[in-house]
């Protein structure tokens, strides 16, 4: 990345100096005199920047691009940290067997999905006074019933429907490296959307072409 200026920011400069305005440095952004250039360089390019970039402006820059570029960063660092945490765990945890580890987590992922009243696998609603966890249709058939609890008989009286809990499941859960992933593709299609930055050069050689 890199600031470029507008052919009237020398101009619009020497003027406030000459009228000694330091109140107007806010003036240039409103008047699109100063730029962002983005560029997407290579690690194993030999040229320094492209010929062409996306132009950007202070306030895109500053309200999305820097903030973006900052959560990257911070993704990708916690991203390494995890790595470090799951490669711990797996050394530690070596010595068990695979046989019984996918025997347990079998029994545990299904146990987890099914509603512990009708058996079903579904998305389970969650009481907030006692945790107990049920589908929404048993919730409804045993409040219309006896507005109570099943498990543990307690008072729901007072709970309507939307003050339940949803238990997430492993499907609703996105590992930290594939959100880092949407939000790089999300930062590469703003990028791209941003209008291209042509230098003068081109404009000048097509000039003197037509001439």
């Amino acid at each position: 990345m890199k600031l470029e200026y507008n052919h009237l920011a020398p101009v619009y400069l020497f003027l406030l100096q000459w009228l000694n305005c330091s109140s107007s440095c806010l003036l240039p952004s409103y008047l699109n005199l100063f730029h962002i250039v983005v560029y997407k360089v290579h690690l194993d390019n030999k040229q320094k920047f492209p010929s062409h970039g996306r132009k950007a402006s202070i306030g895109q820059f500053y309200g999305v691009i820097l903030p973006s570029l900052e959560h990257l960063y911070d993704n990708s660092v916690e991203i390494d940290s995890y790595n470090d945490e799951i490669n711990r765990f797996e050394m530690v945890t070596k010595k068990k067997t695979e046989s019984n580890k996918r025997a347990c987590l079998d029994v545990d992922l299904e146990r987890e999905d099914e509603c512990g009243i009708c058996l079903e696998a579904c998305t389970k609603m969650v009481l907030p006074n006692c945790c107990h966890a049920m589908c929404i249709n048993c919730y409804r058939d045993w409040n219309m019933r006896s507005e109570s609890c099943p498990f543990c008989r307690g008072s729901i009286k007072r709970v309507n429907s939307g003050d339940l809990w949803v238990m997430t499941c492993n499907e609703d859960v996105v590992d930290q490296e594939t959100l880092s992933k949407e939000d790089m593709l999300r930062f590469y299609l703003y990028i791209n959307s941003l209008p291209k930055d042509i230098p003068n050069a081109l404009f000048l050689f097509y000039y003197e072409y037509l001439l």
